[in-house]
């Protein structure tokens, strides 16, 4: 893992490091050399003159995330420079997956991997989800109690990918972990989950309908067993009751 100031974080390439003009140049030119090709890239730009990459509720989620992740130790400041002159060309997310084209001293290739959330946390979160949505379109839209937002936003055991959640590959010779073109790549990934939260579930290799399927009782029996809401987000379950009852239940944000 790469730590330090932003100068530490370059990394270690051959040659004079590009000024800002000459990133976006290249990656413009780049880009054109792709469509004239026949490829139909997916560019993924932030604006160098707005302070924040994203306005929803997950995309902010998603930045916030990576900033405590930055706040740890990891560096991803070089990647933020990247994505707002243009040089994320391309930028795919699939099941679990994500695959990018970003241009800096070269056109790399980067390729990552999301662990997908394992039984016992999937669980937790079903049964902390129990009554508390009102749809899948509720959501995905960040409309629900602040109480469950603060488990979904859970930086070790929620929807959001820890550090230890991704495998990163890049063509790249940078040693580092992320390397810029990976931090570049996962910072437009937050752009797009802002457009689609649906992406972020995407990666997770989860439907947003799965944490509403109802937990059985023998479920909640191994979630209290294994203390996971207890000890995790700080919630007592009932499970002969099954949950929360509705009368319970917080209202949801932007419904009567």
């Amino acid at each position: 893992m790469r730590t330090g100031d932003d100068e530490s974080c370059q990394g270690e390439f051959p040659g004079p490091r590009l000024t800002s003009t000459a990133l976006a140049r290249l990656a413009q030119e780049r880009l054109a050399a792709l469509r004239e090709e026949g490829y139909e890239p997916h560019p993924v730009r932030g604006n160098p003159r707005q302070k924040n990459l994203a306005r929803q509720f997950w995309g902010k989620a998603w930045m916030r995330h990576l900033a405590l992740c930055e706040s740890g130790g990891l560096c991803l400041a070089p990647g933020r420079t990247l994505l707002r002159h243009g040089c994320v060309l391309d930028l795919r997310i699939r099941r679990g997956c994500m695959e990018a084209l970003v241009s800096a001293q070269e056109l790399y290739e980067v390729s990552l991997k999301v662990r997908p959330l394992e039984d016992e946390p999937l669980e937790a979160l079903r049964a902390a989800c129990q009554g508390r949505v009102a749809s899948h379109i509720a959501l995905l839209e960040g409309r629900v109690d602040e109480h469950l937002l603060a488990i979904l936003c859970d930086p070790e055991q929620g929807l959001l990918p820890a550090p230890s959640d991704w495998q990163m590959r890049c063509s790249c010779p940078d040693w580092a972990e992320p390397c810029p073109h990976a931090a570049a790549a996962i910072y437009a990934a937050g752009m797009l989950i802002d457009s689609d939260p649906s992406l972020l579930f995407t990666l997770r290799s989860l439907e947003p309908q799965q944490l509403m399927q109802p937990v059985t009782c023998g479920e909640m029996t191994r979630i209290r067993d294994a203390g996971k809401l207890a000890s995790l987000f700080g919630i007592e379950l009932d499970v002969d009751g099954g949950g929360w009852g509705m009368d319970e239940v917080p209202p949801v944000h932007g419904e009567d």
